[in-house]
Parts: structure tokens; C-alpha cells; sequence
């Protein structure tokens, strides 16, 4: 049975706390203890902090390490919904660069008054939570575009550990490739275009996938993933680090403009220090 949604409250920008380090930095965090909220959040019900890293629509894209536009353009729009006020606006004419060159659109990483905020520590719990909107978004079968990832870079950099993809069957899911390049998915739903929804990937960073693990809520709900459980078994850290992008990557076969969407992005140690008011 689903557990109910955790309370949510709405947060301002909030500043990175704790020691400040020169350079790239990352943060350790304690595994959770069971029966207080959601699984891996190690806070008590009702106990929030800070999140570690949140954007700033008033910075622009300067809250991300950086944004890649092959082509395209990242913006600080009003909310075309009208409901969540200040948006990041990722936009792409759908025409290729080059002929190598996939499209794309997307911000990259987290920038903090220590220095890119990346995952790169066996061990440690993060949690990355965001709201989409997204249209148009062309896709087409046996195509994909994904609009979330955890990326890694540095030494042996292949192949995302996790993506959000739109897939050319009307759906959306969350797909998990193991270090042997096996993909899983994990998760899926309908895509549903021109409409808010709130997604919370928690993660326990870890190379071996007997220790790494992957959680998700949508729209405050806590998922089943592959094999009927809350929390999947997961190699969550490939080469020297990882880190999520957001926005719009899409295979060659699919054509035309895209727009993503993207309010309160934020990383933190638990599910209620990230996740989206309403």
C-alpha cells in the first residue's frame, strides 16, 4: 500500500550552510533510520533544513555549473501556467548543429558558494527534487528524449546511471543502466504536456549496486519501481562523479521545437527539505 504524501511547505531561496570549502566540494550524509517519514529521509517528521543547493530564478542560469545549448536557450520566465511564478525556460529550435551533435538543451550541475556541489562519496544520501512542465515536445516511436538525468563524468564516462525519458508511446519513465550497460525501467507514466508535476529522486551514492540505491516520488506519492519496491538496488556512481542536468536530449530521429519547463530545483538530505510546495 502507497504510504500518504509527506507534508510539504514551500521554501525561499535558501543559502548553502555548514563549512564552506574552496573548489569542488560534496556532502556526507548519514544513512536513515526506519519508521520517520519516507524511507532514506533521516530527518524526523516535521524537522526540515535548508536544502544544500536550490536555483535562484533572480541569478539565472549562474545557480547551475553550466548549460549546454546545442541549440538553444535557458531563460527566467513567469510561469506559463501561472502557478508557480519565477520559471527557468529551456528552449531548443530542434536544429541540429552538426551532424554528430545531438540536440540539446540543458542545465548542468549545482553552483554553490563552495564550488560545484557534485556526487562523487560512496555512501552518501542526496535528494534531488524539482517541477516540470513541458510543450511542445515532439517524440517519436522507438525514439526517446530525456528530460532528467543523472550524468557522470571524468575518467570512464559512458553512460547516464538514471534518466527521465519520453518515449514515443505517449509515456515517460525512469530508466536505470547498470555499470554492464543493461538498461531497466524502473518506472513510467503517461506524458502529460502543458502541466505541472512534481518529481523527488532520492539516491545513495555507491559504485556497487548491493550498496547504491534509487527512490522516487511523483507528485508527492512515493513509486513502486521494478521488482514491486520503494527503494531499487542501484550502481548510482559511475567514472569520477555525478551529477543531474535538466531540460531537453533527445535522440536524432525525432524533430521540431521543444520547451522545458523548470521550477524549484533543489538538492538536500531528505525528501521534505527538497520536495515542491504547492
Amino acid at each position: 500500500m502507497k504510504r500518504p504524501p509527506t507534508p510539504r511547505i514551500r521554501w525561499g531561496v535558501a543559502l548553502v550552510t555548514g563549512v564552506a570549502l574552496a573548489g569542488t566540494w560534496t556532502a556526507a550524509a548519514q544513512e536513515a533510520p526506519s519508521g520517520t517519514g519516507p524511507a532514506g529521509a533521516h530527518r524526523a517528521t516535521g524537522h526540515r533544513a535548508a536544502p544544500l543547493w536550490r536555483a535562484d530564478p533572480a541569478k539565472g542560469s549562474a545557480s547551475f555549473e553550466g548549460v549546454e545549448t546545442k541549440p538553444g536557450s535557458v531563460t527566467v520566465v513567469d510561469d506559463p501556467a501561472g502557478q508557480h511564478g519565477r520559471s527557468f525556460e529551456l528552449h531548443t529550435s530542434g536544429d541540429k548543429i552538426d551532424g554528430p551533435t545531438r540536440v540539446r538543451v540543458e542545465t548542468r550541475g549545482h553552483r554553490t558558494a563552495g564550488g560545484p556541489l557534485r556526487f562523487s562519496q560512496e555512501g552518501d544520501v542526496f535528494y534531488i527534487g524539482w517541477r516540470s512542465l513541458w510543450g511542445p515536445l515532439p517524440t517519436k516511436k522507438g525514439d526517446w528524449v530525456v528530460l532528467w538525468q543523472l550524468k557522470d563524468y571524468g575518467s570512464g564516462a559512458s553512460t547516464p546511471p538514471l534518466s527521465l525519458r519520453a518515449r514515443g508511446d505517449g509515456t515517460v519513465d525512469l530508466e536505470y543502466c547498470d555499470p554492464g550497460l543493461k538498461t531497466t525501467r524502473l518506472w513510467h507514466t503517461g506524458l502529460s504536456l502543458k502541466t505541472w508535476h512534481d518529481f523527488v529522486v532520492g539516491i545513495r551514492i555507491s559504485k556497487n549496486p548491493a550498496d547504491g540505491w534509487v527512490r522516487l516520488w511523483h507528485d508527492g506519492t512515493a513509486q513502486k519501481l521494478a521488482g514491486g519496491t520503494e527503494q531499487y538496488r542501484a550502481a548510482t556512481l559511475r567514472a569520477d562523479w555525478v551529477t543531474d542536468k535538466w531540460g531537453v536530449y533527445r535522440s536524432d530521429g525525432v524533430r521540431g521545437q521543444a520547451t522545458a519547463w523548470l521550477n524549484s530545483p533543489a538538492v538536500g538530505r531528505s525528501y521534505q527539505d527538497v520536495a515542491p510546495g504547492r
